[in-house]
């Protein structure tokens, strides 16, 4: 491997134009910053943001060093190439002895026996401050050893976000226009429809035309690279026919034996813990998400029925073709990505009715969200009994129904419902 030519190309490398995303990435002396998400969320760009801030604060080019280890240059690399990588960086660069050592290290967990180089580095090299980025959810508790944990400080990248979605189409709107009902809400509300159905991956921006080639070559590498070649699946059709069972059943409830069923349906078995291992699969390589329902009993809610969903409304579009017809459904991934996103605790609630969302805080319930597409009056009476049942459970004296358009106060027995478009609670 040719250190000194990989180090060279850094070194000459210039800084792409960056359309800034909302998230910062705060770097500290004593921890290790790790940058986790879905492929082609913009991790790696995240990364040239925070090197091109260095920059711009006065810290020497010479002391920083990033290095994408998905390049074809470093396959197969392991632990000894991380130190010789670093060695060959030292040894050719000016440091300026006054300013801290930035090593940005992407895509690390394709490294083998990485993380005791890691270890070793953060305890020898003080002037090192290390920002890692990964597809891996479990970049953290997995892989990283036990004499690190506790000194990780951790930032989720997902597709761009109904504000950032705005930003990157040129549109500068003013939030309080929105709110309020004035022009910007127009542009907002028409935006909002393409972003429903497109979702938020950048590269969608740059070449509109082939969004459904881009997100099923996504889609093809987070099954191959992130699943079947990290968990050395073995049956790869299998997973694939999983993967579209819950692409189908995103939004919604599912249950191990009404899956294993639909595999057998199809010419294949498929025992329930290849299932529950198949889905901790998704949902480290961040495909999808599984929500539990809100019980009082831990050992219950580990039992219950899961709801899942999915990271992208445009991914989910592009691989489930037929899943663009329940805008419902689409809504709701999007308010749970949203939450998510927000790195709020959130489950499902279920009595007589059901509420799509219970947001839990500090050991408490704090908001209940129903999602519908519309009030009508095939629904409109099963929607608000759902939210007034959780609202009841939670001893909430508010709650919130989250519609496409609609807007509305409901008042019953001194308990408030506000009826909200979508689009505008993305943005407040």
């Amino acid at each position: 491997m040719e250190y000194q030519k990989i180090i060279r190309n850094w070194k000459e490398f210039e800084l792409p134009e960056l359309t800034p995303r909302e998230l910062e990435l705060p770097i500290y002396k004593d921890f290790i910053t790790t940058i986790s998400g879905p492929r082609r969320v913009g991790k790696t760009f995240l990364c040239f943001q925070k090197i091109k801030k260095l920059l711009e604060d006065g810290i020497s080019k010479e002391n920083i060093l990033y290095i994408n280890f998905e390049d074809e240059k470093l396959i197969n690399s392991d632990s000894k190439d991380l130190e010789n990588l670093l060695n060959a960086f030292l040894e050719a660069s000016e440091l300026n002895k006054n300013q801290d050592l930035f090593l940005f290290l992407d895509e690390i967990q394709v490294v083998k026996n990485w993380d005791s180089w890691i270890r070793r580095v953060y305890d020898t090299k003080k002037e090192a401050r290390i920002i890692l980025t990964g597809s891996s959810s479990k970049l953290l508790s997995r892989e990283i050893s036990t004499t690190l944990r506790g000194r990780v400080y951790n930032i989720e990248v997902f597709p761009l976000s109904f504000s950032e979605y705005l930003t990157w189409k040129g549109q500068n709107l003013k939030i309080k226009s929105i709110l309020e009902g004035g022009k910007d809400s127009i542009i907002a509300k028409k935006y909002f429809q393409e972003y429903l159905f497109t979702g938020g991956y950048p590269a969608i921006f740059r070449n509109p035309q082939l969004k459904n080639e881009v997100l099923q070559s996504y889609y093809d590498s987070m099954i191959f690279k992130d699943i079947v070649e990290r968990f050395k699946v073995s049956d790869v059709k299998k997973i694939q026919i999983l993967a579209k069972l819950i692409f189908e059943s995103t939004s919604r409830e599912i249950s191990y034996t009404n899956l294993s069923n639909k595999v057998k349906s199809l010419g294949f078995s498929m025992g329930k813990s290849t299932i529950i291992d198949y889905l901790s699969y998704f949902e480290e390589a961040y495909l999808f998400f599984q929500v539990l329902k809100y019980e009082y009993s831990f050992q219950k809610q580990l039992g219950s029925i899961k709801k899942v969903y999915c990271i992208d409304n445009g991914l989910l579009n592009s691989v489930s073709f037929s899943f663009s017809e329940n805008k419902g459904k689409l809504l709701e991934n999007l308010v749970f990505l949203a939450l998510r996103g927000a790195k709020k605790e959130v489950y499902y609630n279920r009595g007589k009715f059901e509420c799509d969302f219970v947001v839990k805080e500090k050991n408490k319930v704090i908001q209940a969200i129903q999602v519908t597409y519309e009030l009508n009056s095939g629904n409109r009476k099963r929607e608000v009994k759902g939210l007034f049942e959780a609202m009841d459970k939670f001893k909430l004296k508010e709650g919130l129904i989250l519609t496409y358009n609609e807007e509305e106060k409901i008042e019953i027995d001194k308990k408030k419902i506000f009826v909200k478009p979508i689009w505008k609670w993305l943005l407040e």
